[in-house]
């Protein structure tokens, strides 16, 4: 029996992770909570609710099922345009309320492809979706992932910029064409970041997420970025990158949190950037429902 109402937690996410361009994701334990009803007539939206009924409709689309019109409360605990997978939250929000609202039922790789499709990529909706440290790799329609169990024990400090960064903006700064040199560079330090997290090898953290592909690019958009690394690195941090298409900057921890978050603070502030802190985890928690309203017989 199909629902009336959705209410859905659904996690912030880091991409990349410094070299993992588009094949690696993790969500943070930072959320979002949406409510999805059905609606007569429709209730008017903003973009982030709109993104939701989207993804509503081409659920049902994808299922063979009708979508109503929608009703949509979205609590914004998680900035747009900060590389944090805004929008990978509204569109698993709304493959999700379709699933409990109109039976528009998705198997797992099927709501991932899906969700790839309107993303134009995996590594947010995946992490979004599942929870976890998420690999990622893509081959015409079809999406592969392998989760992983994210670190309990690391810190992500966030210093979240009061500017918002787009990411089509920054995808069209990078390089069309990557020289051997480099592109071994960003696999091979992908690969280490990948069985560093798993293994717990944190000394092997800040070499591993060193990249050559976009990061350098989008200094052109936020040049204090490297400034900031640098010190999130002298307070104590195992690694610092930048978030997605940014503008937040994730720093990996396991003890000084606050003195890095202040640091990072200081040396933005030192080169013009406003902004805050946020101290949270890698968290292995994906979308989920908290509570169903059902239809009346």
């Amino acid at each position: 029996m199909a629902a009336s109402s959705v209410t859905l937690r659904l996690p912030a996410t880091t991409a990349n992770l410094g070299p993992g361009f588009d094949c690696l994701g993790a969500a943070l334990d930072l959320t979002a909570d949406v409510t999805v009803s059905l609606a007569q007539p429709a209730v008017p939206h903003g973009p982030a609710e709109k993104a939701v009924v989207v993804a509503a409709e081409a659920a049902c689309r994808y299922a063979g099922k009708a979508c109503p019109p929608l009703s949509v409360d979205f609590i914004k605990t998680i900035p747009h345009a900060r590389g944090l997978g805004h929008s990978a939250v509204c569109r698993a929000a709304g493959m999700l309320a379709a699933e409990a609202l109109c039976d528009a039922y998705l198997q797992d790789h099927e709501m991932l492809a899906l969700g790839t499709e309107l993303e134009g990529h995996a590594d947010n909706i995946a992490a979004c979706l599942f929870g976890g440290l998420q690999v990622v790799a893509r081959s015409g329609m079809k999406v592969y992932r392998a989760g992983l169990p994210a670190p309990s024990d690391l810190s992500a400090v966030l210093f979240i910029p009061d500017f918002e960064m787009s990411t089509d903006a920054g995808r069209g700064l990078l390089p069309r064409e990557l020289s051997r040199e480099d592109a071994v560079f960003n696999m091979s330090r992908t690969a280490l970041l990948v069985a560093a997290l798993v293994e717990g090898m944190t000394d092997l953290l800040w070499e591993a997420t060193q990249d050559r592909l976009h990061q350098p690019a989008r200094t052109q958009i936020f040049p204090q970025m490297p400034a900031i690394f640098a010190a999130a690195r002298e307070a104590g941090a195992l690694c610092a990158f930048l978030s997605g298409g940014g503008s937040t900057i994730v720093a990996l921890a396991r003890n000084s949190e606050d003195e890095i978050g202040s640091a990072m603070t200081k040396a933005a502030e030192a080169n013009g950037v406003s902004g805050q802190t946020v101290v949270t985890h890698l968290s292995n928690n994906g979308a989920s429902a908290l509570d169903q309203t059902m239809t009346p017989a």
